[in-house]
Order: C-alpha cells, then sequence, then structure tokens
C-alpha cells in the first residue's frame, strides 16, 4: 500500500488524470514533449539515450541502403523458414535519421507476452510525471519461487520473499532481467487494468479480449514505442532517457544484440512464450522476440528494429534473430 500521503482513492484519481490528459494531449497530438524548445537551436543533449532534440532529426536520402536491407533480409528470411528452423518470422528496423523502413511479415500478429513490461513501464513513469514520489514507494514482495517457473532466461537476481522493493527498482528488474515476479508486483499495485489499456491503446499496440497477458503485436506497431522513448513523445525527456538506460542493461545478449559490435550500445527488451496444448499439457510451438534500439556509429545512426519468431527450438530461435540483427545493423551502418 502507498504511504504518507497516498492512497488507492488518490491513486486512482491522478491515474484517470493521466488517461485524461494523454487522451486529450497525446492522442490529438498536442501533448508529447514538455522541451521541444526553439528549433534553431543545435541539435545537442546529455541525455545520451534519446534523440536530441525532436525537431532536429535529419532526412537524408538512404533508399540504396534500405533497398539493400529489404533484399538481404527478404532471402534470408526466406531460407530460415525453408529450413524448417523456425516456422515464422517477422522483421522490421527504421532508420532513425531518414525515418526510411523496412519489413518483412511485418504486420503478423504474435504473442507480446514478456515485451507487455515495456508498456507496463510506460505506465508507471507516466504516473510519476504527476505523482513523482511513486517510484520510491515500496512494496514487499511475499510471493513464491512459482514466479520464475516458466522463465528459461531467469533473473540472475530473484527477489526475495519478504523483502520491500522500491518501485523503480522494480521496473529495473522487470525490464533488465525480464523479472516475472517484478512485473507480477507492478501489475497488482497503483496501475489499474483499465489504465494499463489506455496506455496500450495510445502506443498503437494491438490488444486482444480480457486477458491481458495475451496480447497480440506486431513487430512493426512494438519497434514504433521505442521510436516514441527515442523521440520522448510520450514520457518527457528524463523519463524516456531513464527508460532507455535501463533497457541498455538488459541481461539478454544471445539475440540481437549478440553478433553488434561491444562497443555499440543497444536498448531492447525481449520476450518468450511457450505454446501449450492444454488437453495433452505438451509444448506445440514457442515465440522469441527481441525489439530495441541500435545506437550505431557512437549513437549518430540510430535505427529501431524487431524481429519476432515462432518454431520449436529456443537455441534455433536465437540464432535467428541474431543473424538478422546482424544483417541490419551491417546494412544500415554501410
Amino acid at each position: 500500500m502507498l504511504k504518507g500521503i497516498y492512497n488507492k482513492k488518490q491513486i486512482l484519481f491522478f491515474s484517470t488524470l493521466v488517461v485524461i490528459l494523454f487522451s486529450i494531449g497525446f492522442l490529438s497530438g498536442r501533448g508529447v514533449s514538455k522541451d521541444f524548445g526553439d528549433r534553431n537551436k543545435p541539435c545537442l543533449s546529455n541525455l545520451e539515450f534519446i534523440n536530441p532534440n525532436p525537431g532536429c532529426e535529419l532526412f537524408e536520402q538512404k533508399l540504396s541502403q534500405m533497398s539493400a536491407l529489404q533484399k538481404r533480409l527478404d532471402l534470408e528470411i526466406e531460407a530460415y523458414l525453408s529450413s524448417g528452423r523456425a516456422e515464422r518470422i517477422s522483421a522490421f528496423a527504421r532508420d532513425l535519421s531518414s525515418l526510411r523502413y523496412v519489413g518483412v511479415n511485418d504486420a503478423d500478429t504474435f504473442f507480446m507476452a514478456s515485451l507487455l513490461k515495456v508498456p507496463l513501464a510506460i505506465a508507471y513513469f507516466r504516473l510519476s510525471e504527476i505523482t513523482p514520489d511513486i517510484l520510491d514507494q515500496k512494496v514487499k514482495y511475499s510471493r513464491g519461487s512459482d514466479d520464475y517457473s516458466i522463465q528459461s532466461i531467469v533473473s540472475p537476481e530473484k527477489l526475495v520473499n519478504g523483502n520491500e522493493y522500491t518501485i523503480r527498482d522494480l521496473i529495473f528488474r522487470s525490464l533488465a532481467y525480464s523479472d516475472n515476479a517484478a512485473a507480477e508486483i507492478l501489475s497488482e499495485n497503483f496501475v489499474s487494468f483499465d489504465y494499463l489499456q489506455k496506455i496500450l491503446q495510445a502506443l498503437g499496440l494491438q490488444l486482444r479480449s480480457g486477458n491481458i497477458t495475451e496480447n497480440l503485436v506486431t513487430a512493426r506497431s512494438y519497434a514504433s514505442v521505442f521510436r516514441t522513448l527515442y523521440n520522448s513523445s510520450f514520457l518527457n525527456r528524463e523519463l524516456s532517457n531513464e527508460m532507455l538506460d535501463i533497457l541498455s542493461k538488459s541481461i539478454f545478449s544471445d539475440g540481437a544484440r549478440k553478433n553488434i559490435p561491444k562497443d555499440v550500445v543497444v536498448a531492447h527488451k525481449f520476450g518468450e512464450r511457450s505454446l501449450v496444448d492444454e488437453q495433452t499439457g505438451r509444448t506445440v510451438t514457442k515465440q522469441l522476440h527481441d525489439c530495441g534500439i541500435v545506437y550505431a556509429k557512437d549513437g549518430m545512426e540510430p535505427y529501431t528494429f524487431c524481429i519476432m519468431t515462432e518454431g520449436q527450438d529456443f537455441d534455433d530461435l536465437r540464432s535467428i534473430i541474431a543473424k538478422i540483427s546482424l544483417t541490419i545493423y551491417e546494412e544500415i551502418t554501410k
């Protein structure tokens, strides 16, 4: 429970107020960033993870590069599918300087799975713009080890039963470690189901009926969330930067991050999902996704990407994601 002046009624009021604000602001295109400033100012900033100034995007032509990338992705993805190593593959990439983009099967839908943790964190950061102290509130963990039972990529630092954790710490764990227990606590405190739905709708993410954990999403729509964070067009610049900073510390290094040079910053989030036959209990298929921003050439040529896969073996899917990610990096940075 919130301490001091905070109580559930006040949080409900603030949540409702936030929904109203971004309904009339963000959705109308007027309530995006608080500090656009003078568009004639130099594009300089001490916030390394976000666009120095959303008004300073460069629109140079990269048609030949992106055309070459499209051809490579078409051929490579067709080969992976023909080999049987994956049953479905979707890929999308957008150069954030020219805004040119490419995609293969990028309108196909997949389960959002752990990718839901990003909009959940955005919901908290959005709420903190009105109630800043909420990120420092503490919540006791009083669940069990079952919270970690379905993860194949396990958090390196599990929550301890009976300990208290701040909301900010739980957000870090849910994003950097993809900690299911931390995300579960976040979903049960302060951010209501309806409020999270509004966040998802505002971000342009597709919803599936009642069960919030079973949202469907496309590679293109999810990549746009990272573009929104980069341009700080939903959260303010400081919070957008903080969130991308956390995502740059992701422990998942066997996917999109694997073949990218180690000195290149990658802010990303992975998601995994095993689809089980309810009658037999047998795993029918698996899904693995990895999406984010690559800050290529010291952040001077950043691009968003989202790669979604489905198949029978997580190792195959990880390998495919890593290779597709390298292809995108090679062509965009030529």
